[in-house]
């Protein structure tokens, strides 16, 4: 209890409102994670509905995607993360998750994956979700692209990180302007998988919470190839599906098969394919896949809330799938401030394609799991 208790105020002190909870707020609590009141308990004041881009206007340069497909008022301004709850089947379906520009996906408690879905611009979504708690784990991976982070509650590892490094996020418990819930989902299903966001919703939490909204960061995404360059074909073999665990409940694969007519790998979840309930049911597509392995273990101390630890800093081997095809990599992030960086065998660079791109980060005890269809 009295480690409880420390935690509990160095959070408290070192964070601001926007990056985590308000310490004026009762703590409620498992170890290891902190909600201050229930956040899942506020209804939210936010509405669904989009503000309206002049789509004349959209030339600039998608840091996610390396396209010029990008509203140019965006340009300079930070990307948007967030937090979308993926527990099936309670989860599902999901909400404007096919308007992402970059999805990673990492294992979180339980063996559940979390989706961080990254867009240059929301303002033309209506509807996001649902959305969940952050995790530490996510912050390390997108630190250098400085997005603005949209989640509901966090966890006493996150808020260090938070604090540690200087995070901006809109935790939509406290602005509750950015946030509502469904309703009618949340007569059939617990309130946690009920709490959305959206484009119009998101510009109020933005106003409301006077975030900064422009950038630190002049990183894209990738180490993308030009639009005008030829596209990146891998020579390590062909590959119309990939398939491998992210975890031991078996629920959360990463499965994805290629469609030659559109050139994309669509995205399959136990079994099932993984749609966008509000963008006509449209199935997950990616111009890039990329599957990186690490060590994933439980935080020494956390084994009753299983809270995960990922190792970022020594690197790995992976693979990156694309046109139906695959390479075997290298990769490596180094510091926290870092991005990735993608090698072949022979230790030469590799630039991506550019497009949307799905990474998946899993432990390395997996590979064994790993099947490459020709």
């Amino acid at each position: 209890m009295k480690k409880l208790i420390t935690l509990l105020f160095v959070a408290v002190t070192l964070i601001s409102m926007v990056a985590c909870n308000n310490a004026g707020d009762n703590a409620v609590i498992n170890p290891g994670i902190i909600e201050y009141k229930d956040p899942y308990a506020e209804a939210g004041e936010g509405e669904e509905g989009i503000i309206t881009v002049d789509s004349s206007a959209k030339t600039a340069l998608n840091p996610l995607t390396g396209l010029y497909n990008m509203a140019a008022d965006r340009v300079g301004e930070r990307p948007i993360a967030i937090s979308v709850n993926n527990y099936i089947p309670d989860s599902w379906p999901q909400f404007g998750t096919s308007k992402a520009d970059y999805i990673l996906e990492i294992v979180t408690e339980g063996g559940i994956t979390r989706l961080f879905c990254l867009y240059s611009d929301t303002r033309e979504v209506d509807k996001i979700g649902s959305i969940r708690s952050l995790r530490d784990q996510f912050l390390e991976a997108i630190y250098p692209l400085d997005p603005l982070i949209i989640h509901i509650g966090t966890s006493i590892y996150a808020d260090k990180a938070m604090a540690q490094y200087n995070f901006r996020t809109l935790n939509t418990g406290q602005v509750t302007p950015a946030m509502w819930t469904d309703t009618e989902r949340a007569l059939k299903r617990s309130i946690e998988h009920c709490k959305f966001v959206g484009g119009k919703s998101i510009e109020k939490g933005i106003e409301v919470s006077k975030i900064p909204t422009k950038s630190n960061s002049n990183k894209t995404a990738f180490d993308f190839l030009s639009p005008d360059d030829d596209a990146f074909i891998p020579d390590g073999g062909s590959a119309s599906a990939v398939y491998y665990f992210f975890s031991d409940n078996k629920k959360f694969d990463g499965d994805f098969r290629y469609d030659s007519a559109s050139e994309k790998y669509l995205k399959w979840q136990n079994g099932n394919p993984q749609i966008d309930a509000g963008n006509n049911d449209q199935h997950l597509q990616f111009d890039n896949v990329i599957l990186l392995f690490t060590d994933i273990s439980v935080i020494p101390g956390e084994e009753k809330e299983d809270l995960q630890q990922v190792d970022f800093k020594n690197g790995g081997e992976g693979y990156y799938f694309t046109k139906g095809n695959y390479i075997k990599i290298t990769w490596e992030k180094g510091d926290y401030q870092s991005n990735f960086v993608f090698k072949d065998e022979n230790g030469n660079d590799i630039k991506i394609n550019v497009g949307v791109t799905h990474m998946g980060v899993t432990d390395k005890k997996h590979k064994e799991t790993l099947v490459i269809t020709p």
